[in-house]
């Protein structure tokens, strides 16, 4: 597992928390059109937990249960002689984890076992591996959870949000939405998206930006790549070498599309399907900033790149 970060943007800002007060966050480990959503947010953050589906007492002296606490495995024996009771493999899950130092309890939950990792939020993970008892106990192998963050609160004034899913892959999809936690209205999903992981350079030396586009008729300009290329110099950042070649982004369907980048870049801004090219200095203060803002261009406002050929000798 990964820690995916999103990044979120709220257009019209007023109006949405006249409406809401939050914004939930589902992820789908399968691309759309066919996604699995499930909810990674909620009203407050919860615990991974995970329950098995047979009451004891239970059959499993000798037999083992491994399983996974934040990314850790642990392996429990059972000892307790036949039939144990559903406290003693309580008992005997709870020691093992303490012995290995993991943040995670075992408890009774309508008879069958259920372990629950101490802390709340998604970065916090149960997953089963193995062993002999799983079956006694009504645990399968790959059965895993983990726990939710509290939906991100609007805030009066800011446009740009982070999400971070401390247990994504790059590969899962995510989708967001306006949800009033007073009234129980929410607004519809966005589209699907793919994070990105985060980023090794500090977050105080990196910067969103963004661009909105939209076509001649006023409509939003969906689909539209923007491709972003390091005009390489000689420039680190929390002690990294600035080398990575290009970042390409794509217009969602309100038109806009965004990226972080790092402080003080010199890059080039190539709009797909265009021939404009704009030289910009990526800011160096604040938290987001619009590709088309005229004041960071270096060179011609609108850099129009054209070929630098000399005028062919005239003769007669």
């Amino acid at each position: 597992m990964a820690t995916i970060k999103l990044k979120i943007y709220v257009a019209e800002l007023a109006n949405v928390m006249s409406l809401y007060d939050t914004i939930e966050v589902q992820r789908s480990t399968t691309a759309p059109p066919s996604p699995t959503p499930v909810s990674i947010t909620a009203l407050v953050a919860t615990q991974a937990a995970l329950t098995g589906s047979l009451e004891g007492p239970f059959l499993v002296n000798g037999k083992t249960m491994v399983f996974k606490v934040d990314g850790t495995e642990v392996t429990v024996t059972f000892t307790s002689a036949n039939p144990s009771s559903l406290s003693s493999v309580i008992s005997e899950v709870n020691s093992a984890l303490v012995l290995a130092g993991l943040n995670a309890a075992a408890s009774a939950s309508s008879g069958r076992l259920m372990i629950k990792t101490d802390n709340s939020g998604t970065q916090y993970t149960l997953e089963i591996m193995s062993g002999s008892a799983l079956a006694d106990l009504g645990f399968v192998i790959g059965d895993k959870d983990n726990g939710e963050s509290a939906h991100i609160d609007l805030i009066s004034g800011v446009t740009s949000y982070e999400f971070d899913d401390g247990s994504g892959l790059a590969s899962y999809y995510y989708r967001t939405r306006f949800y009033n936690t007073t009234n129980g209205t929410f607004s519809g999903w966005s589209d699907w998206i793919q994070g990105t992981t985060s980023a090794a350079v500090d977050a105080a030396n990196l910067i969103v930006a963004q661009v909105k586009l939209a076509n001649l008729d006023g409509t939003a300009l969906v689909d539209r790549q923007i491709v972003i290329k390091s005009v390489f110099e000689a420039r680190s950042s929390d002690g990294y070498g600035i080398l990575g070649d290009s970042v390409v982004i794509t217009t969602d369907s309100a038109g806009m599309a965004e990226t972080v980048l790092v402080m003080g870049s010199l890059v080039d801004v190539v709009f797909s399907g265009t021939s404009i090219v704009r030289r910009i200095r990526v800011p160096s203060t604040g938290t987001e900033f619009d590709l088309l803002d005229n004041s960071l261009v270096v060179e011609d406002q609108f850099n129009i790149q054209v070929p630098d050929l000399p005028y062919a000798p005239r003769s007669v």
